[in-house]
Parts: structure tokens; C-alpha cells; sequence
């Protein structure tokens, strides 16, 4: 695989950046974290971790491969990409490996035995040493933390001591602020799903039951989320088959469905 060189400026923030602000993805890739919080957790490491100027957050995406959720500039970013585009390098070792930290050290970069490209890329970037952490809370891997440096000198074990310990509070933070992001959303999809059913037991005259029988019907029929087809129909007013012929039966016939009741079987007395 072959990647484009792109070094970063000097001071690793992207132009016109000011220091202390932070390049952080505009949409999550996991978008039950709050981009808020993880911006909060690289600020708590740029101070927990002194001396380190360098540093990014990822979780695991699809595939295993840990995405960039925030970092302190391009150069942080950078390593990332090219530890994610080749598939090998300290990051990837700390999620998948046997050790949850990996160091990055100036023998490694002279002679790269263990990760030759991603040494060699490093190398070229300027950076001297890096430590990649595994974040985890309860038993399951989250993400990594990516710290590295550019200053000439090996890392500190005190840093590496440092940022093993600021990575369990890390991932800690990230846990509590994906509940807290699905908690909202299961809030927010459950008002949504209830004024869907309001517009339908208002223009058709079902019940709460039926309402609700009907939209999940459309959603499994159609493979289509329930939240989002709630959201249509509050939306537009219309349901993705233009309320004549969903997916499975027609509105009228669901609707007739809704209002029937059973018929007791009658009992012959003679």
C-alpha cells in the first residue's frame, strides 16, 4: 500500500489553528459518544501527561481498526492514518495484542524491526518516541490513546507511567458518555416513535396497539429503522409507500385490521 506524504507544519497544529484547540471529527464514527466528551478527555491528557505534545483518541470501528475521534493536530492524526492504512504499528498492538501499552522507541524508528513502514513513515513525520494505551472499562476494548513526541529525547518512563494511568480514567469517561449518548437517543426515538403512533391513531382511528403493530410491520417489511420511519411521518405526514400501499398490506386493510375485533364463534343449542 503505498500513502502520499503529508508532513505537518512544524508546531503540529494545522494552520491558523491557536493552541489548545483540537482537530476532532465532526461526526463521530461512533455516534453514541458525544464529541463534547472526547474533546474533554484530550484536554485532561494534554495536562494529566505533561511534556507530550502530540496526542489522539480512537475507538474501535468497523473492521477492529481504532478511528481518530480527536487528536491535538495533524501529526497526532497523521500516525493514525498510517497506522489504520498499513495495519500494523503501537496503536494497533495495544487494541489487538496480549500488552496494553506499546512503546514506540528510538531503536524501533533506526532499525524497524517490528512495524517497517509505519517506523519508517514516523520517522520522516519527526517524531522520536510514541506510546499507544489500550483503552478498556469492564473487560471490553474501547479504543486506544496515541501520545508521541517530537523532541529528540526517548519517553520518560514517568510518561509512560502517566499515561497508562490517565487511559483507565479515559475510558472510563468514554463508557459513561456512550450510555448517556444511547440513553438520550433511546429517549428521543421513543418520543418520536410515540407522536408517529399519535398521527396514526388520530387519522386512522387505531388503537395504541395497532399503531404501533403497523409501524413495526413496515419497518421489518421494509428493513427500515423504526426511529427513522417514525421520523418521516412526523415529518412529511406520509409514510415511505405515500400511505396507499406500504410495504406489506395496504393502509385500508391494516387500518380494518386495527378497528376488527374477533367474532366469538356462535353456539349451535339445538
Amino acid at each position: 500500500m503505498t500513502l502520499t506524504s503529508r508532513r505537518p507544519e512544524a508546531s503540529g497544529q494545522a494552520p491558523g489553528q491557536a493552541p489548545g484547540q483540537f482537530h476532532a471529527a465532526s461526526r463521530c464514527p461512533d455516534a453514541d459518544i458525544p464529541v463534547a466528551a472526547v474533546q474533554a478527555v484530550l484536554l485532561a491528557s494534554t495536562k494529566a501527561v505533561p511534556g507530550v505534545r502530540h496526542v489522539s483518541i480512537g475507538v474501535l470501528g468497523r473492521g477492529g481498526a481504532p478511528r481518530t475521534l480527536a487528536a491535538t493536530g495533524p501529526l497526532a492524526r497523521r500516525l493514525d492514518e498510517i497506522q489504520r492504512g498499513l495495519g500494523e504499528g503501537p496503536a494497533i498492538d495495544a487494541v489487538h495484542g496480549p500488552v496494553p501499552v506499546v512503546m514506540l522507541d528510538r531503536d524501533e524508528l533506526e532499525h524497524a524491526v517490528r512495524w517497517p513502514e509505519v517506523s519508517t513513515w514516523a520517522a520522516s513525520l519527526g517524531l522520536t518516541a510514541a506510546v499507544a494505551v489500550r483503552l478498556a472499562w469492564e473487560g471490553r476494548t474501547l479504543g486506544v490513546l496515541t501520545l508521541s513526541s517530537d523532541d529528540g529525547e526517548p519517553m520518560p518512563e514517568r510518561t509512560v507511567e502517566l499515561a497508562t494511568a490517565f487511559a483507565a480514567h479515559a475510558a472510563a469517561t468514554i463508557a459513561i458518555a456512550r450510555k448517556v449518548g444511547q440513553l438520550e437517543l433511546a429517549m428521543v426515538t421513543r418520543q418520536e416513535i410515540g407522536q408517529a403512533m399519535g398521527i396514526l391513531m388520530e387519522r386512522h382511528g387505531l388503537t395504541a396497539e395497532s399503531a404501533f403493530a403497523y409501524l413495526r410491520r413496515l419497518s421489518q417489511n421494509g428493513n427500515v429503522k423504526l426511529r427513522d420511519l417514525a421520523a418521516q411521518l412526523r415529518l412529511t405526514g406520509r409514510l415511505p409507500d405515500g400511505d396507499r400501499s406500504p410495504l406489506c398490506p395496504t393502509t385500508s386493510d391494516a387500518v380494518q385490521r386495527g378497528r376488527e375485533r374477533p367474532q366469538l364463534p356462535t353456539r349451535d343449542h339445538r
